[in-house]
């Protein structure tokens, strides 16, 4: 008698087969989550550098101008990472 636990060939065929389309979902997954948070520290320096510049000029209505289009873009670059991973994680 066949031991319960073992897999027959075609059933480690499948497994294998799913885990490696899983693999793949997860690189991809994770290759969009490193793109939108590199995009989303460019930006952090983008602005940081624009509020200082703008702050050291005395400027204070722009650094505030500036501080809201940081944080739409932070909003935004989080949608975009949460996007990525319910969507591999999903399908």
């Amino acid at each position: 008698m066949e031991n319960e636990n073992e897999m027959t060939s075609e059933e480690a065929q499948r497994l294998v087969r799913y885990l490696q389309a899983e693999l793949e979902r997860q690189r991809a997954a994770n290759a969009e989550m490193r793109k939108a948070v590199a995009e989303l520290a460019r930006a952090f320096q983008e602005t940081l550098a624009r509020a200082n510049d703008a702050a050291e000029g005395g400027d204070i209505a722009r650094v505030r101008q500036i501080t809201y289009e940081n944080r739409q873009a932070w909003q935004a670059y989080l949608h975009q990472i949460v996007q990525a991973t319910t969507r591999k994680t999903d399908s």
